[in-house]
């Protein structure tokens, strides 16, 4: 019960396949377990990436924050800063120089008319400063107009929404609705709004950020984008939206190369881009909200600060201990979100994007691991050579994902394709280790026709005992027949005839059995068995008589139970000789049998032919070893066919 080449091909093809469609659904209807986990894998490797001087990419310090933290309202003597102390800050860097400033924060209500005016005023007189906005996220179309009661705001974002060219299918992108806006009279005096909103993956974990959303007939970008857009001098109608692709701002300008070029932005159906972290918080230059508040009475002092941030992207945020806006990130579970917002800016700005493998072409990876699986199995036969094979093919692969990672900024999924190889590689084990259980159950059914059960189990446990080729040996054999039963059996019907010839096999079999002899064949009514193989046995010739003595017994019994209930006598004739033969598995593809073939083999069917009724006769090879154990008497010398003398043989006593 072998598998052929071509069914083992179409089977392990089956397996791997269904192993691939497993992988894939355990991702589809367990996503918190196995998505999160090849999540968790990438993170380690951003992790890595990021402590690493080889891989991890140099800090642009264009982009750098201004923190409102727990000194700052010390010294301020304040928990709460009025807009009047905003105003300062945005005089203050106004006169440092900055290129721009992108404030995390949303002013969403009028209050003192006097710091409102302030704040306008500051606002005005600067050059690009930004500030938040906030929207309900939804998913699809959703209530798209669901903009609440403020006229003035609904008009505001109106005349400010962006008018982008798609090409293809934005529907993917989330609609804003229900904003929350900077109020208009400072929305209109500064260079524009961005949303604040970040969305995080199922897992909790910040690692991608949507650059635009829909509103209305248009898009409305993230705070980010929309400066980081300023920053490149890049208008939205130079800006190209290929939903699942890339968002494209056409020729931008670096303010310090000076060179028009197109910056691609990977993003997936969601309009997400995945953020590529710089490092840690601290790895960003930051500076005191207060230090630079009170910069403004030394003029001396701001000069020194002109020098230090000129030119800068400036974020300025609240990470004060009491501040909820943190979140967990790859390498940090308690980040001060705004970070994220200048990690955007900064990816953008290095141009260095970390991008998903497509589906196509992780489709074609993994079939490309699906054949190498294929291939491997159908090469290997063993057991613990295919676990080593599968473990090699493993971690070959997970070192290929590194590799992609850090070297070509590029994500493909770790565990899916892992699953898969374990999935088929588990399934054909199963798979081979039930057809084996089967085959070696058929195997120990044929064996149980020839070899006592004793011999059978010792098969079983070690297969060396049977060869697969031929092979010469010293063995006896016993060949029996009953007299006369060719015309006893042409006066019964067939069933009689089976019925007493299996009851007289089913008594003589136990016997060869129980001195542990190899039944060879059915010759009709006759026998052939042989001792000393498939197990060695040095006293095979004393078994064997001791089998043909209690065969005569027990025909003798059957014969007085025949005689007495069917009228039918049986009475047998046993030769055995000893000598060499060659033992082994003999015949066509299609049937094989163990068996023995030689000229001792024919000297014992010719003992048996010469034997007398109710006898056993032995050759004199079978004499010289159970001389001690039974009494014979010599007979005529027989002329066997491939022997050139006649041979002697003798009748046992009984």
């Amino acid at each position: 019960m072998s598998i052929n080449k071509q069914n083992g091909l179409k089977v392990t093809v089956i397996f791997c396949v269904s192993a691939f469609i497993l992988s894939h659904l355990c991702f589809i209807f367990l996503p918190n377990i196995f998505a999160d986990l090849d999540k968790k894998i990438i993170d380690q490797l951003f992790i890595y990436k990021i402590n690493s001087d080889r891989f991890n990419m140099d800090y642009d310090d264009t982009v750098v924050h201004v923190d409102l933290n727990n000194t700052s309202l010390k010294q301020l003597n304040s928990y709460f800063l009025d807009r009047a102390q905003h105003a300062q800050i945005i005089r203050n860097l106004s006169a440092m120089d900055v290129a721009l400033q992108v404030y995390d924060f949303i002013f969403a209500e009028k209050m003192n008319d006097q710091n409102n005016n302030q704040i306008i005023t500051a606002t005005r007189n600067a050059d690009h400063v930004y500030f938040g906005l906030a929207f309900e996220f939804l998913n699809g179309s959703g209530d798209r107009h669901k903009d609440g009661e403020n006229a003035l705001e609904s008009k505001y974002l109106d005349e400010t929404v962006w008018h982008l060219n798609v090409e293809g299918d934005a529907s993917g992108f989330k609609t804003g609705s229900t904003p929350l806006v900077t109020f208009p009279a400072l929305a209109s005096v500064s260079d524009g709004l961005g949303f604040i909103n970040l969305v995080n993956d199922k897992d909790g974990v910040f690692r991608r950020v949507p650059l635009l959303l829909r509103y209305k007939d248009g898009f409305y970008p993230s705070l980010p984008f929309r400066a980081v857009c300023e920053y490149l001098r890049v208008s939205p109608e130079q800006i190209t939206v290929r939903p699942g692709e890339a968002i494209i701002l056409k020729g931008a300008i670096h303010p310090e190369e000076n060179q028009e070029k197109d910056i691609t932005i990977p993003i997936d159906k969601s309009g997400n881009m995945i953020i590529n972290f710089v490092g840690s918080w601290e790895k960003m230059n930051h500076y005191n909200f207060i230090d630079v508040f009170r910069a403004t009475s030394d003029t001396d002092e701001i000069i020194l600060w002109k020098n230090e941030l000129s030119g800068k992207i400036v974020i300025v945020s609240e990470v004060t201990t009491g501040s909820s806006d943190l979140g967990p990130v790859p390498m940090d579970n308690h980040y001060p979100l705004s970070g994220i917002h200048s990690n955007v800016i900064h990816t953008i700005l290095s141009d260095a994007f970390i991008t998903e493998m497509s589906r196509e072409k992780t489709l074609v990876v993994e079939l490309l691991l699906i054949a190498l699986v294929i291939i491997m199995i159908l090469n290997t036969n063993s057991p613990l050579t295919l676990s080593f094979a599968s473990a090699a093919l493993c971690t070959a692969y997970f070192i290929f994902t590194v590799l992609l990672f850090l070297f070509a900024d590029t994500i493909i999924n770790v565990i899916c394709p892992l699953m898969m190889i374990l999935f088929s590689v588990i399934a054909i084990g199963l798979f081979r280790y039930i057809h084996e259980e089967k085959e070696k159950e058929v195997i120990k059914r044929t064996f149980e026709t020839y070899f006592p059960p004793s011999v059978v189990k010792k098969i079983m446990g070690k297969s060396t005992i049977i060869s697969t080729s031929g092979k010469k040996k010293e063995i006896t054999i016993l060949f029996s027949d009953i007299k006369d039963f060719t015309k006893l059996s042409s006066e019964m019907d067939p069933d009689h005839i089976q019925e007493i010839l299996n009851e007289y096999f089913e008594a003589m079999t136990d016997i060869v059995f129980k001195y542990e002899g190899t039944l060879d064949k059915f010759i009709g009514d006759g026998l052939m068995v042989f001792f000393g193989d498939p197990e060695s046995q040095p006293d095979h010739a004393l078994r064997c008589v001791k089998a043909a003595l209690e065969m005569q017994k027990k025909t003798k019994t059957l014969n007085i139970q025949w005689e007495k209930e069917r009228g039918c006598p049986i009475k047998i004739r046993i030769g055995i000789n000893t000598g060499i033969a060659v033992v082994g598995n003999m015949g066509s593809s299609r049937r094989l049998s163990y068996t023995a073939i030689g000229s001792n083999v024919n000297l014992a069917q010719r003992l048996e032919s010469a034997a007398p009724v109710d006898g056993i006769l032995i050759s004199h090879k079978t004499y010289l070893y159970v001389k001690d154990h039974v009494s014979v008497r010599p007979v005529s010398r027989i002329s066997v066919k491939g022997y050139n003398d006649p041979v002697d043989s003798y009748e046992i006593i009984l």
